[in-house]
C-alpha cells in the first residue's frame, strides 16, 4: 500500500528542479543593479564576490556576459542554481541581472543569493587594488 508513495514523492520533487539551463533560461526574472563601474571591472569583482561567498564557478563567459555559480547541499538548502548577466549600459555603468533557483524545490530554504551577492560585487568594487 506504501509503495505508491515513493514514486509519487520522487515526481513531486523532480518537479521543482532547477538545471544550469533551466536557470538560464529565466532571465526574465531576474533581479537588476547597475554599477558605476566598467564592465571589467564589474565581471572580475562578480567573480571575486562568488568565490568570496564560497559559490563554485560553472561557467564564466565574459563575453556573453554570463556567469554560472552554483551552492551546493547545506542543513537548510538542497542547493541552488544561480546566473549572473552582466550588460555595459556605458564606459562607466554596468547592468548586472542576477537569477538563483533552487536544484529540488521542496523543503528548500536556501540564503538570499541575489542580495547578498549584489552586496559582496559592492564591496568588491570598493576594496583597494592588490599591489
Amino acid at each position: 500500500m506504501r509503495v505508491w508513495f515513493i514514486p509519487i514523492f520522487f515526481a513531486v520533487a523532480l518537479s521543482g528542479c532547477a538545471s544550469t539551463e533551466s536557470v538560464k533560461a529565466s532571465k526574465e526574472e531576474a533581479v537588476h543593479r547597475v554599477y558605476a563601474a566598467p564592465y571589467d571591472s564589474v565581471y572580475a569583482a562578480t567573480l571575486a564576490a562568488a568565490k568570496a561567498k564560497e559559490l563554485d564557478l560553472v561557467e564564466s563567459d565574459p563575453s556573453a556576459g554570463r556567469i554560472v555559480v552554483s551552492h551546493g547541499i547545506s542543513w537548510w538548502s538542497w542547493g541552488e542554481r544561480i546566473v549572473i548577466w552582466l550588460r555595459s549600459l556605458n564606459e562607466s555603468n554596468t547592468d548586472v541581472a542576477i537569477v538563483s533557483k533552487p536544484i529540488l524545490a521542496p523543503f528548500n530554504y536556501p540564503p538570499d543569493w541575489t542580495s547578498s551577492l549584489f552586496e559582496q560585487i559592492a564591496a568588491e568594487l570598493n576594496a583597494p587594488a592588490a599591489p
